[in-house]
């Protein structure tokens, strides 16, 4: 059941990348929009072929339209943005250094409203944070010139709290999801823009399927700092999932491990982010964190990434370790953080003295 109706023209969304982005995709597609989801050669010749299915549980599953009026597949150099209403970028922050996706954002421009679902937050949605540090992202972005394409105004973030991976590499369009929680959206500063994203998230939390209205639901809300809730999180679990030997463990035994310690970063996070002008009723307790941490039996993608020998990830670490440091948290809680910044950085000079010597 799609929601558009006759007298409203579906909308066109682009989404870059073909992993994570499926999720929101597949949801936005079941609402009626046509969606152009952006991956690489193989991935969407497999798509192609086997189309894309979302798993909530063996009996719900989202199966997206396929086709120029649902869900079509694409490569970055088959677009042209302006044909679009909508970008969702859904990549990790080191793919967008690929030549691929940078000369992409350079033809986006300002010609197109940006939504990223990324963990990382893009350097043009920082400037809209009135009081964030201006050098908070300082050494957090290998090519910060990447963004400068992109205009604060027409850029916003969703804290991408759902949890889903690829069971099967061979099956890049299936995706399964571990976590079904949901996409909360900061408003755009153009009311344009917005009034945009306020349809799209509507019309995909609405949709419904055969078996009833599949979970992980688009939610606009209004407050720039409703992404940032994800920042505790993210250093408080993810970013601690190396053991001193450089394997992965899961979120759930990363965050358990020393519930002492994660309490205090997470809340020491959730306290530089209210200095900040956040309203609490944007974050997220540390209760509430650590039992949905519960349901998260596997390691980070960040982690998993650093174990198999990536030389480059997203380095929110960097992030939070600045806004700490400026906004003058407690001794305890900075040499928490500093530890989990230096083991993040260990593993990957690691990584890049055994990527010369193969």
């Amino acid at each position: 059941m799609t929601l558009t109706s006759s007298s409203e023209k579906p909308l066109r969304i682009l989404t870059i990348g073909a992993s994570y982005g499926l999720l929101p995709a597949a949801k936005v597609a079941a609402a009626g929009h046509a969606v152009t989801v952006l991956g690489r050669a193989e991935e969407v010749s497999a798509m192609r072929q086997e189309g894309v299915e979302i798993a909530f549980s063996d009996q719900h599953v989202l199966r997206s339209p396929m086709g120029d009026d649902g869900l079509s597949l694409a490569t970055p150099d088959g677009v042209d943005p302006s044909d679009f209403d909508l970008v969702l970028l859904a990549v990790q922050e080191p793919q967008v250094r690929s030549p691929e996706i940078s000369n992409l954002l350079q033809r986006i421009g300002d010609k197109v409203p940006v939504a990223s679902i990324m963990n990382m937050p893009p350097p043009p949605f920082l400037d809209r944070i009135r009081f964030l540090p201006k050098n908070i992202g300082k050494d957090a972005y290998e090519h910060p010139s990447i963004w400068e394409p992109l205009p604060a105004e027409r850029m916003t973030l969703a804290s991408p709290d759902p949890q889903a991976f690829r069971p099967d590499a061979e099956r890049p369009g299936h995706l399964q999801v571990t976590l079904a929680s949901n996409f909360k959206f900061a408003p755009f500063a153009r009311e344009e823009d917005q009034a945009i994203l306020a349809r799209v998230t509507r019309d995909a939390t609405r949709a419904m399927q055969s078996w009833g209205r599949p979970p992980v639901h688009l939610l606009a809300r209004g407050s720039v700092f409703a992404p940032l809730s994800k920042w505790p999180m993210l250093v408080t679990g993810n970013c601690r999932c190396l053991r001193d030997d450089g394997g992965p463990v899961s979120i759930r035994e990363a965050v358990n491990e020393n519930l002492s310690e994660s309490r205090l970063l997470y809340e020491a996070v959730n306290t530089c982010l209210e200095a900040l002008g956040a309203p609490n009723s944007s974050l997220v307790p540390f209760n509430s964190y650590l039992q949905a941490a519960g349901q998260l039996s596997r390691p980070s993608s960040l982690a998993r990434g650093l174990a198999a020998g990536a030389t480059a990830v997203e380095r929110i670490d960097v992030i939070v370790l600045n806004l700490m440091r400026e906004a003058k948290s407690s001794p305890a809680a900075i040499n928490i953080m500093t530890g989990i910044n230096a083991r993040i950085t260990a593993a990957l000079a690691e990584n890049h003295v055994k990527s010369r010597v193969s």
